[in-house]
């Protein structure tokens, strides 16, 4: 199966604040789009995430983000969709400071509720999981206000679904290749007021 992810950057919100020298908040997110096309069935997917941060000091950040995905598998015509809403409540430490280039651990706690339509039309079980995660990730900053922000995918994970389903993950060793890590890797641009 042949995967084709495109990955764009979101959000074009300012704030009408007067903004200051040394930047502590910002907003940012990103929207990924998948679409996946095998023998018959065809995988088509959407995600949008924007996020809010506020950095304590120059290596320590605190923030959010709120997403919302759907995921739809059609094979030959019927139609099974999986939606979530997500919460993620982080904290950034920057291990690396340059001077535009941030290297960070994030450390986050996601929250995620599933619901969605089974192939005969029928609703899914309502579901919801909550996952500690450690994610490696780097900020470049174009000047004082707006970044490029890319997250990889964790390296640790702990998940657990309500339907009594407990994963442990160590991303470093879980089979990824360079190609999927890379297509798996979240970007977007982050402005900071």
């Amino acid at each position: 199966m042949k995967r084709i992810a495109f990955l764009s950057a979101f959000f074009v919100m300012l704030s009408v604040m007067a903004v200051a020298q040394d930047s502590k908040m910002w907003v940012g997110g990103s929207v990924i789009f998948t679409n996946v096309n095998d023998d018959g069935g065809k995988e088509t997917g959407f995600t949008i995430m924007p996020e809010f941060g506020y950095a304590i000091n120059q290596n320590f950040t605190v923030g959010g983000a709120l997403g919302y995905s759907t995921e739809i598998i059609n094979i030959d015509g019927d139609k099974d969709t999986d939606n979530v809403l997500s919460i993620v409540p982080f904290a950034r430490y920057s291990v690396i400071n340059l001077d535009k280039i941030s290297i960070f651990a994030q450390g986050e706690l996601p929250l995620r509720f599933y619901s969605g339509k089974n192939f005969d039309g029928s609703s899914k079980d309502s579901q919801n999981s909550i996952e500690i995660a450690l994610r490696p990730g780097l900020i470049y900053s174009f000047n004082e206000h707006w970044g490029f922000n890319m997250l990889m995918p964790s390296v640790f994970s702990f998940l657990t679904h309500s339907d009594n389903l407990s994963i442990v993950n160590f991303g470093i060793n879980s089979g990824y290749t360079i190609q999927t890590y890379l297509l798996s890797t979240s970007i977007g641009f982050i402005y900071k007021f």
